[in-house]
């Protein structure tokens, strides 16, 4: 099996298992991983990512909670045939995340929320980007 493509930072300050959730869903949304991809192990992954069992474990549940990997006894672990779903409401949690750390940073740094909101607007008015004319 294919070594997957996650990166790990003790500098990010996010646990271990929630990189590897947030870095395996972004696989599984981009089509890197596609639906009924065989996963690795939790051992497999763990030997890979020099991580303990107990975070891969986390993330794997996590992932399967969000519909985005089924176990299956006997077999392993794969991408989930339908993650369309799944996946919107992955993205839609994770989106949720970072907007309110985007927010309280906003606000610690003495912005009022009518700017904060104006912000928003004009991002997405201008396709998400704020360099645009």
């Amino acid at each position: 099996m294919d070594r997957l493509q996650i990166q790990l930072s003790d500098a990010s300050g996010v646990p271990y298992y929630r990189q590897i959730v947030d870095q395996m869903s972004q696989l599984i949304r981009s089509g890197q991983l596609a639906q009924g991809d065989q996963l690795p192990s939790v051992r497999e992954l763990t030997g890979q990512l020099l991580v303990s069992l107990i975070t891969t474990r986390r993330a794997y549940a996590d992932l399967e909670a969000a519909g985005l990997i089924k176990r299956r006894q006997g077999h392993g672990t794969f991408v989930a045939e339908e993650i369309e779903m799944a996946s919107h409401d992955q993205a839609m949690e994770m989106t949720l995340d970072q907007l309110e750390q985007i927010v309280g940073d906003a606000r610690r740094m003495g912005l009022e929320d009518d700017e904060i909101q104006g912000l928003f607007a004009g991002l997405i008015h201008k396709g998400g980007r704020h360099d645009q004319q």
